[in-house]
């Protein structure tokens, strides 16, 4: 099925005002991926996105102040989604609402190219391509969309988009553009 950059903007706008919510909250969602998105009502009329699975989610409020990387493993393997891990949370250091912006980023891209940011033939392969590789740019999609995905996508937290709020102000600036303008992409089913 395809979606086109517009649907993709509106839906990721919707998406980061549930992360600004949880983020408001002290929480720290930790698995952001396409499994955890509901989008109701598309492509029938209007829709509702809802962000699902806070399992692995923390309060940043109650964290201690050194999270260790025990707490970002159990039994030996790190908790999360290898193709959609900040490399913070992939290498078990401290995490905070930017490792968020970067799984969302990563969730955006696929959305924008039909593909995941992050590919490899293990999972050991993915989070050596989280901590290591940049995604190509997504061909067809606006030089502002990508600017959007590569600042979410930065390795350093300290050079992505700081805050869920930012991000969907960001966004929101992309939603006047002609919807003829924005090409259709293809989606993972």
């Amino acid at each position: 099925k395809e979606l086109s950059a517009a649907d993709a903007v509106n839906f990721a706008v919707q998406i980061v005002q549930a992360l600004a919510a949880a983020h408001s909250a002290g929480i720290v969602h930790r698995d952001i991926k396409p499994a955890n998105i509901m989008i109701a009502g598309y492509p029938a009329g209007s829709f509702q996105v809802k962000v699902l699975d806070f399992g692995l989610a923390k309060l940043t409020e109650s964290a201690p102040s050194g999270d260790t990387l025990s707490e970002n493993r159990t039994k030996g393997s790190i908790i999360g989604t290898a193709a959609y891990m900040s490399p913070e949370q992939a290498e078990g250091k401290p995490v905070d609402a930017r490792s968020d912006i970067f799984s969302f980023g990563s969730v955006f891209f696929e959305m924008l190219s039909g593909r995941r940011a992050f590919r490899g033939d293990s999972n050991l392969a993915v989070l050596t391509a989280v901590l290591r590789e940049t995604p190509e740019p997504v061909p067809g999609v606006q030089a502002h969309l990508q600017n959007i995905v590569s600042r979410c996508l930065q390795k350093d937290p300290g050079f992505r988009i700081q805050s869920a709020v930012e991000l969907k102000l960001a966004l929101e600036a992309c939603l006047p553009l002609s919807i003829a303008s924005l090409s259709p992409v293809k989606t993972i089913a």
